[in-house]
Formats: C-alpha cells, sequence, structure tokens
C-alpha cells in the first residue's frame, strides 16, 4: 500500500509540474487529486503551493466522505469539497483536475458551449461526451461542489463561470489529458468562430457510444 501511495504522489507532483510549464496555470491557481486504491482516502493539492514546486510529499491524505484530514503537514485545497464530491459520485473517477487555461476560462466567463470537433476530440475521445457547464458558485463553497456535480452529469469535463475548468478520469493522468484537450478546443473553438459557426462532429450514435465507452 506504502508504495502504491508513493507512486501516486509523484505522479501528481509530475502533473502539477507539466502544467506549469505548459503554462495551463498560474501562482498557486488551481489543484489536483487522486484517489488511493483500496481506501475511502484520496491524494490532494495542499492550499498555497504552486504546481511547479509541488513535491510528493506535500500532498495532504484526506477522507473522501468526512474530509477530514488523515496525514499531511498543510492544509488541503480550498477545492476539496468538489474533488471528494467527484470521488462520491463516481467510482470510476480515479483522478481530478481543476485549472484556469486561458481559453478555456473564456469560455466558462462567458458561458458559451464548448462544441466537439475537429481533430482534438478524435484524438481525446472523451472530449465526445461534451464538456458541461457548471452554475456560478464561490470558490470552497458547497455550493460550488454541487454544481460541479450537476454540470458534470454524464460528462468528463465542465466548465465554470468565471472560475476555469474540471475534468476527471480513470487515473490523474487521463484527467490531466483531458484538461489539456479542453484547452485545445476552447482555443481552436476561438479561432473557428472569427470564419464560421462550430458545428459539432457528424458522427453515428453507436460510433460515439463505442468511442466513449473506452474512456
Amino acid at each position: 500500500m506504502e508504495n502504491v501511495e508513493q507512486d501516486l504522489r509523484e505522479r501528481l507532483a509530475k502533473v502539477g509540474r507539466d502544467f506549469f510549464k505548459a503554462g495551463l496555470t498560474y501562482g498557486t491557481a488551481g489543484n489536483i487529486s487522486a484517489r488511493i486504491p483500496g481506501a475511502n482516502n484520496c491524494l490532494i493539492k495542499p492550499s498555497g503551493f504552486s504546481f511547479e514546486e509541488l513535491k510528493p510529499e506535500h500532498f495532504i491524505i484526506v477522507e473522501i466522505h468526512t474530509r477530514k484530514v488523515v496525514s499531511g503537514e498543510h492544509k488541503p485545497s480550498v477545492e476539496t469539497p468538489f474533488h471528494t464530491t467527484m470521488y462520491k459520485m463516481r467510482e470510476d473517477v480515479g483522478g481530478v483536475v481543476h485549472i484556469h487555461p486561458h481559453y478555456a476560462t473564456l469560455f466558462a466567463t462567458a458561458e458559451v458551449e464548448l462544441v466537439p470537433m475537429g481533430i482534438v476530440a478524435f484524438q481525446t475521445p472523451a472530449l465526445l461526451k461534451g464538456v458541461g457547464i457548471a452554475k456560478f458558485a464561490m470558490p470552497g463553497t458547497e455550493e460550488l461542489a454541487k454544481n460541479i456535480a450537476e454540470g458534470i452529469a454524464g460528462k468528463d469535463a465542465v466548465l465554470m463561470p468565471h472560475h476555469g475548468i474540471t475534468t476527471v478520469g480513470k487515473t490523474i493522468e487521463s484527467a490531466a489529458k483531458l484538461a489539456e484537450a479542453v484547452e485545445n478546443l476552447a482555443e481552436f473553438q476561438y479561432e473557428l468562430m472569427q470564419i464560421g459557426k462550430p458545428k459539432p462532429l457528424p458522427i453515428d450514435p453507436k460510433v460515439l457510444s463505442l468511442l466513449t465507452s473506452r474512456v
């Protein structure tokens, strides 16, 4: 169990550093977490740390149902409520990402739907489920956790008005890949809207179901 936890810590730290290098986060904004297999706990980013400076030992262990800190020297992220809500709501979720990428945050703030299209969607089948739009709520609140749960229903990604995006996946890496894809799609759609109207992929529902069942 210790080896599994340490591996998760190292993977989380790497995901955080990669986000920072890619310019998908800044300052101490954003948070990431991962479910610990075989336990009702998750590892989550501590409050006040930038992704750039994250080390494996920094992550806090939080009990998913009570949100009590099991171990860790720092305070868990203020967004712990919606991370634990994702794990309680969906047993298939092993990782949660929340970041504030530029283009996706523009669409989130304008509450404009992202349309799965182009090679971006085909390369990341989870995008074909669509990207939800949550109702606005203040950061760190129970209301935000509730709104995200409603907005992401049936999907793996959601826009958060005046805030950013949240994605989930079977692993922290798949949630991270989806978050990057959402930003790529948002940039693509932003540029496309300068010359035309976004149109969803003309894809057969059976093929869509097959593709999305694999993620």
